[in-house]
């Protein structure tokens, strides 16, 4: 039971540092102006691959466990969060570089 509970906790651990570099992936395309090369695609398999990291701790440590339950919310939560940040720059996956404009939209480029 230990080893299912450390295990759950280095997966969780794992998820929540995906998501940190996923975040890191796009800090400078989301919050300066200006041309930024299009990192998205990366940024978006962090996020997915948190998501399995986050299901496989879930299912480790037990569905009936409250903070089990506790941190996979707060790692849902967050998901959703960079998932709706990082949708705008998705249509230009297939782009080199990217340009914010003031609405939130993303301007694609090939350099």
């Amino acid at each position: 039971m230990t080893a299912r509970g450390c295990g759950s906790a280095a997966l969780f651990g794992v998820a929540f540092l995906l998501m940190g570099i996923s975040f890191a992936f796009t800090v400078e395309m989301s919050d300066f102006p200006g041309l930024r090369p299009n990192e998205s695609d990366l940024a978006l398999y962090c996020a997915a691959s948190s998501a399995g990291a986050g299901l496989g701790a879930l299912l480790l440590g037990g569905r009936r466990s409250l903070p089990v339950l506790a941190v996979t919310a707060l790692l849902a939560a967050t998901l959703a969060w960079r998932i709706h940040a990082l949708a705008p720059a998705l249509d230009c996956w297939g782009h080199d570089t990217v340009g914010r404009n003031a609405d939130g939209s993303y301007d694609c480029f090939d350099l």
